[in-house]
Parts: structure tokens; sequence; C-alpha cells
């Protein structure tokens, strides 16, 4: 069952270009995927009072276009399948004469808030996503998981700190301020001379308020590649395909 939400294109959501950020882009789908849940009688307290809540593993997303400031956009998403303990969920991005600026695919894991284990998906969660039971039209994404050999010696190791306001309802970093981080790990002027066409994301481990570690990138003309570490733990891998802008 699909579900959608019209999203205008906000001063402070836009770049240096007036075009929508990627980060704005992604809290787009986040949030149409909270929303697609609480309409279906799974908001955030029906979470919170058993316990349990997804939690992102992988995006990839498909970047045909980037609206504008001004612009209002449709975005459309439905969960595809389950397996075990994870879903499979679409995106569609639309603009106002229906164009596909946006696809994406992004798998999710469903945890024990309080033990911070995976559970499986229980019945009544398939039943009201209209999901066959088992595992539907169910897709892993492939991960983009490099050891940090391959990114070490890189152009940049930029210094990070979790505060407080990076924490979401889940008690930890919220999946777009990882993503910010190794944007912003780039140059500025390597980053004005782009826009992002493909964008594959691997999210390993949490980090919480008060962690601080690296982020380590290394870019190419139409490629770059970040790995977010702490404590010597690899925590998050972000692999960005650029068109010149």
């Amino acid at each position: 069952m699909e579900f959608q939400r019209d999203y205008f294109v906000h001063y402070y959501e836009a770049d240096a270009s007036r075009r929508l950020g990627l980060t704005a882009l992604v809290q787009y789908l986040e949030d149409v995927a909270i929303l697609d849940s609480a309409a279906k009688g799974m908001d955030l307290s029906y979470y919170h009072e058993r316990h349990m809540g997804w939690m992102l593993a992988k995006w990839e997303i498909e970047i045909l276009a980037l609206p504008r400031f001004g612009e209002t956009v449709r975005v459309s998403t439905r969960v595809h399948g389950m397996k075990g303990f994870v879903a499979d969920r679409g995106f569609t991005v639309s603009a106002a004469d229906g164009a596909t600026l946006a696809r994406a695919r992004s798998n999710w894991l469903l945890v024990d808030t309080e033990r911070r284990r995976p559970m499986r998906v229980p019945p009544e969660q398939y039943e009201r996503f209209g999901v066959a039971l088992g595992e539907g039209d169910f897709r892993m994404i492939g991960d983009v998981d490099y050891a940090a050999g391959e990114v070490l010696g890189a152009e940049t190791a930029t210094g990070i700190r979790a505060c407080y306001g990076d924490i979401d309802t889940n008690d930890h970093v919220n999946n777009v301020r990882y993503i910010a981080w190794a944007l912003d790990s780039l140059d500025p002027a390597y980053r004005a001379a782009r826009v992002p066409s493909l964008v594959r994301a691997l999210y390993k481990r949490e980090l919480s308020v008060g962690a601080e570690g690296e982020v380590l990138t290394r870019s190419g003309d139409l490629e770059s590649r970040h790995l977010v570490r702490s404590g010597g733990e690899d925590l998050f891998s972000l692999e960005v395909r650029w068109a010149k802008a």
C-alpha cells in the first residue's frame, strides 16, 4: 500500500545553487517513511510502548534531478517486503508535472530498543503494511562495505563529535548526520562543481551523544568514498557518484 506526501522546498533546505540539498532530500525520505507507518496505526508512541523501532541499515538513491527552492515535490513510499529482521522500503520523488526526480530503495532493521538487538518482524507489521507474510517483493541492497585500508591515506581525515542535536528518537545519531559529516569533508569547490547522481550507504554501528570519531574521505573526478570511524570501529560507509553541475 503506497503512501505519499507533498513537500515544499524551503529556503533553508536549498544549497548555494538553490537546489534541494542531498541531506534534505534524505530527510524527506525518512520523514515520509515515519508518516506512512503512523498512517497505518504505528506511530512513534506505538513503537515506544513496545520497546522497538526501525533503524536504517542501507540506502540506494538514484537522483535524476534536484528540485529548486520554491518548488513542490511529491514523495511516495511503500514497503516492498519483509524478511526476518529486515524491511525493504522503496521511494519515488516526483515533480509537480509528474516527472520522476529520484528513486530510492532502503533496508531497515527492526530493533529491540531496550536490548539494542534485532528482533523478528511480527505478523502485525506484515498485515498493516500490506505485505505477504514471508518476504513479498523483498530486495536486500548490496553492501557498500570497504575496509579502512581502502580510504586510509585519503585526502582528508576530518574529526567529528556527536552532539545532542544529532540524536533522534531512537536515542542515537540520526542517519542523515552521517551523510552530512561525509559530505562536509569534501572540498567546497569540489561540491560546488558537482551534483549527486547516485548515493549508496551502509550503517553498521550506532554512535551516541558525546562520542568522537573521524571521517576518512577519498574523492575522484566523479566519485567519492567516505568512512566514518570511532574508537577503531567502522560505523558508516558512503559512496557518492557525481555529475558535473
